[in-house]
């Protein structure tokens, strides 16, 4: 059992330790880090309350009744990423609407990235402890789901702080849940379609590979992005009238370092 549970959260606790390292301007205290983790846990039994009557609605009581591409797209959207990216946000938005720590663009990716590992280390769980081949689902979903589940949660983050720190736009406010869920649904509809078109599952896996890589590049330069506008924080402005974002919005004033050992809320 434990082996099952540690190769299970393995892949979480590396992309975990990723991301805080990337932080490096303000790193947020692990227990934040660790709280959020928890938040991502709870997400992922909200998500099945909420996909509940949405698999109903669709008709579809089993994966195993998918048998057109049509099934593929209606169960990866109502079944997985709608239910999956409302929870994930709805748990986000609870553990930073007060929280004192969230005062830079990157912490919105960091903190979405630990809900989104919560949510996948508890899925992976229940994954295991579901296959009769729990060492081989571990491998490939280590690979694949956890890494997705990441990224996503990279992109929810992104465009939450967005939004948060000034761009009150009505299409970062969309992107914030609908971009996560676009990527989620594509990703899971080629998932569930390799099972349907046996003939053409190569086709099917090399799409899911560019899927993935495309998405890692997208995350890389969201991270990059946000962290330059952290970066711009910490520097005086060179000329009078302060910083602006690159959309124009001004930005936060900027922020001190603070002690990363001191877990004593930013006043």
């Amino acid at each position: 059992m434990l082996l099952i549970i540690a190769t299970a959260l393995l892949p979480v606790f590396i992309l975990g330790w990723w991301i805080y390292r990337k932080d490096a301007i303000r790193p947020e205290p692990l227990k934040q880090l660790l709280a959020a983790f928890f938040y991502g846990v709870g997400s992922a039994f909200v998500a099945m309350v909420l996909a509940t009557p949405l698999t109903l609605m669709i008709g579809f009581n089993s994966l195993e009744q998918m048998n057109t591409l049509g099934d593929a797209l209606s169960v990866a959207l109502f079944s997985a990423a709608i239910p999956e990216e409302i929870a994930k946000l709805t748990m986000l938005w609870l553990f930073l609407r007060r929280n004192p720590y969230y005062d830079e663009y990157l912490d919105g990716i960091v903190y979405a990235a630990c809900v989104g590992l919560g949510f996948a280390g508890a899925e992976n769980i229940l994954y295991l402890f579901q296959s009769p081949d729990w060492l081989i689902t571990g491998v490939m979903r280590g690979l694949t789901a956890v890494p997705a589940h990441f990224a996503i949660a990279c992109a929810m983050g992104y465009f939450y702080s967005k939004r948060h720190f000034g761009d009150r736009s009505k299409l970062t406010a969309a992107c914030v849940l609908g971009v996560p869920i676009l990527i989620h649904w594509i990703y899971d509809a080629l998932a569930f379609s390799e099972g349907i078109f046996p003939a053409i599952s190569v086709l099917i896996s090399i799409l899911f590979v560019l899927l993935i890589w495309r998405v890692y590049k997208s995350t890389m330069r969201r991270i990059n992005a946000l962290e330059q506008l952290d970066r711009a924080r910490m520097t005086p402005p060179p000329f009078p009238g302060g910083l602006s974002s690159p959309g124009g919005s001004p930005l936060p004033p900027p922020l001190p370092p603070h002690n990363n050992n001191n877990n004593t809320p930013l006043a």
